[in-house]
């Protein structure tokens, strides 16, 4: 069955972004997830494991091998999001270290540190049978009928009121949710009007790191955080600087520049980049992590005096 279904799959359905909310009962509500994107492929008692670019995740996640034993069907091919908690809400940079991993024996270690969740929330074959064509609210009804919920298996719950799940999310400090109508097919890539995600900004804590220049004015500043004791690069914010902070910014920074490249994960080899030692602090609002953690359109809030204990990720 994985050739045949991999033979005509070329990508999961993925929603299409959204600034509002839907008021439209033809729409349900869940949660989005921070997490990786996993089709399970159960077939003949194996399972086969694989990421929305296709590609074998079978190695990171061992725990999910057993997932024939707990689907009530032969064959079936489930569409969710891995997910690892930390603090009680979903970590990206948590999972983003299972999904890098393949060593077995680091594997079993962070199946302890850092165990995940298969968040499932669509069925696209059963038996043999494409459910693909079917409207979500018919696949949704097979899909509870074959999976019974474990420590790591969850089925995603629906939600009819869309602002008061988005509230909860915003007030979580969660990603956001997607509005999917109820008679949508599941329909490969973005090609539809089916599926929205509408996400909530979030906040970050950040220690400068180093900042740009042009001219003799600061015009971007690095930013960085701690991860297991080491300082990384996440991301390079101009958004929110004004005409006054870059004035301040440009007497004070050259003071605190150094030579020694103070993240883990850049080098110094851009002549445009000035490092300086990582102490001032700066509170970013962003919309989302990258795969290669990075944040995405962060906007610089507020500076702070802040600890390195506060400033991690």
């Amino acid at each position: 069955m994985d050739m045949e279904f991999l033979k005509d799959f070329r990508a999961p359905m993925e929603p299409l972004s959204c600034t509002k909310l839907l008021p439209d009962s033809n729409y349900l509500y869940q949660v989005k997830w921070d997490g990786i994107r996993l089709i399970a492929i159960i077939n003949k008692g194996k399972v086969n494991l694989i990421n929305k670019h296709l590609r074998e995740r079978n190695n990171q996640y061992a725990e999910l091998h057993d997932l024939p034993a707990i689907i009530k069907a032969k064959t079936a091919v489930l569409d969710g999001e891995i997910v690892v908690l930390k603090d009680g809400k979903p970590s990206f940079p948590s999972v983003m270290k299972r999904d890098s991993c393949i060593n077995e024996k680091q594997v079993e270690q962070l199946q302890k540190s850092r165990p995940i969740n298969y968040m499932v929330f669509d069925l696209l074959f059963l038996n043999g049978e494409n459910l693909m064509y079917m409207p979500l609210s018919q696949r949704q009804k097979y899909m509870a009928k074959i999976i019974a919920e474990k420590d790591y298996l969850h089925l995603v719950e629906n939600f009819s009121d869309g602002k008061a799940l988005f509230d909860v999310v915003e007030s979580s400090g969660m990603e956001g949710v997607i509005a999917k109508r109820h008679d949508s097919p599941y329909i490969q890539g973005k090609k539809h009007q089916a599926w929205f995600k509408i996400k909530c900004l979030r906040m970050q804590n950040c220690l400068l790191g180093g900042y740009t220049l042009k001219g003799k004015r600061v015009n971007s500043l690095l930013l960085g955080a701690y991860r297991d004791d080491s300082f990384f690069y996440i991301g390079k914010a101009a958004n929110g600087l004004d005409s006054e902070c870059q004035d301040i910014l440009s007497q004070q920074l050259p003071v605190l520049e150094t030579t020694k490249c103070p993240f883990a994960n850049l080098s110094s080899s851009s002549s445009n980049i000035h490092f300086i030692e990582p102490y001032l602090g700066v509170m970013v609002e962003y919309l989302e992590w990258t795969e290669n953690l990075k944040l995405r359109f962060p906007v610089i809030k507020q500076f702070a005096v802040l600890k390195q204990t506060e400033c991690v990720f």
